[in-house]
């Protein structure tokens, strides 16, 4: 199995400029003048119109909901999600309205701790062979009560409850060495993200062959509750 694409783990400095640089294509008023598909492109603009979105969010800019039935209708019989969003199944973490996106533009999956299971890998070669979707974020959120949980169990080296054992059993290896070094929660949470990100890019033969051809970017971010703000986690 090859090891992830580094050459598209973008830093802060280009998660920035990419936002700014794809303002054009961020979140239209009206249906009827919707982004062109995501063929057609770049995945790097696709997450400048994500992160658009969310400073949108930032300043309380919503468009007003006047066409939701409208383009319900438009899309009974296909989608073209431009981004999938793996999150956290936390209440407080909402990718539509955390991105300001509308109906069809993002197919999101959730799950506590935001870590994929061969399920959640499944739903997004789905998205991503069948629906066009050409970006994925993996996104975590500060102090995550599944980390959390997990990170509590390493650190007292006692075991969780039946079905949370399952959660456990995914995010271990990717925040045990935070647990052991004496890191935070906050690390823990950024080392999940990380370790997500390179299972899906690692993950054959759909992602890993997207991902190292260009045609799909993988990333992950952060989602701060206190600001609503999603920062990278390179």
């Amino acid at each position: 199995m090859s090891e992830p694409n580094e050459g598209f783990q973008l830093n802060r400095a280009a998660f920035v400029t990419g936002t700014f640089a794809a303002m054009s294509v961020a979140l239209p008023l009206r249906a009827a003048s919707a982004p062109p598909p995501a063929s057609n492109v770049s995945p790097e603009q696709l997450l400048g119109r994500l992160m658009a979105g969310n400073r949108r969010f930032l300043n309380n800019d919503f468009p007003p909901l006047t066409k939701i039935a409208e383009k319900r209708e438009m899309l009974t019989e296909h989608q073209e999600p431009f981004a999938v969003i793996l999150s956290c199944a936390d209440s407080r973490v909402v990718p539509n309205f955390v991105f300001v996106q509308g109906v069809g533009d993002l197919f999101v999956t959730r799950v506590a701790g935001n870590y994929p299971d061969d399920l959640v890998t499944g739903s997004i070669e789905y998205a991503i062979e069948h629906l066009g979707s050409r970006l994925v974020m993996v996104l975590g959120h500060e102090n995550c009560g599944a980390v959390d949980a997990v990170y509590t169990a390493i650190k007292s080296n006692s075991p969780l409850p039946p079905h949370l054992e399952r959660i456990e059993a995914l995010i271990r290896p990717g925040i045990e060495g935070v647990v052991r070094a004496h890191g935070t929660l906050h690390q823990a949470v950024e080392a999940n993200v990380r370790a997500a990100v390179a299972r899906l890019k690692a993950s054959p033969p759909v992602i890993e062959e997207a991902s190292a051809s260009g045609r799909v970017l993988v990333v992950g971010a952060n989602y701060r509750l206190d600001t609503g703000e999603v920062v990278p986690v390179t």
